[in-house]
């Protein structure tokens, strides 16, 4: 696919469920403009988006209901457009601390009460994400959720394994920051 019509695939990411979803600093409506980014040709909004991965898609270390699809739609940038090498290594950084959490427990469908709270904190409105938080720290459908995100981000591997080979030996990204993200998302 090439970088136009991505980026027209990524215009109409807007009324994905999941950019109703939360990452680290509420929902992740901003993530497709932040993709977008990645595909044009302003270095420092490169440099913003690439942290946006890093800081809010995997927040020290934790993965939010958002990332799984998040780090899908950056594969698929990564794959059809060439980085700076600053950008490529903080994105391909965000590749590895994500997948140095993904967990191979047996695979769990969202259940309906992780629905309905995945529901709940979309129609909430930004300033009251935290109290919704809360609630769904205390409820069962914390763990739900949990392991229906580990198993969705466990169905990334050959994603970012095919992402791997298309990198490697092609271009900016080196050894080590390919070593890294194999490393971490290794079964």
């Amino acid at each position: 696919m090439n970088v136009t019509e991505l980026r027209l695939e990524i215009d109409g990411l807007g009324g994905a469920e999941w950019t109703t979803w939360p990452h680290a600093y509420g929902s992740a409506r901003d993530t497709p403009g932040h993709l977008v980014a990645l595909l044009g040709d302003d270095e420092q909004a490169q440099v913003a988006a690439a942290r946006h991965f890093g800081s809010a898609i995997v927040h020290q270390s934790s993965i939010w209901p958002a990332s799984p699809d998040a780090f899908a739609w950056l594969i698929r940038v990564l794959r059809a457009q060439q980085l700076p090498v600053e950008v490529l290594g903080s994105c391909l950084s965000a590749l590895a601390e994500a997948g140095e959490n993904v967990e191979d427990d047996d695979p769990a469908e969202l259940t309906e009460e992780g629905r309905k709270w995945l529901t709940r904190f979309a129609t909430t409105p930004d300033e009251d994400h935290e109290l919704v938080w809360d609630d769904f720290l205390s409820s069962d459908a914390d763990t739900d959720v949990y392991r229906w995100l580990m198993t969705r981000m466990a169905a990334l591997r050959p994603e970012v394994a095919a992402l791997l080979e298309a990198l490697d030996g092609g271009g900016v990204a080196t050894a080590a920051m390919l070593d890294d993200v194999r490393r971490s998302w290794r079964p």
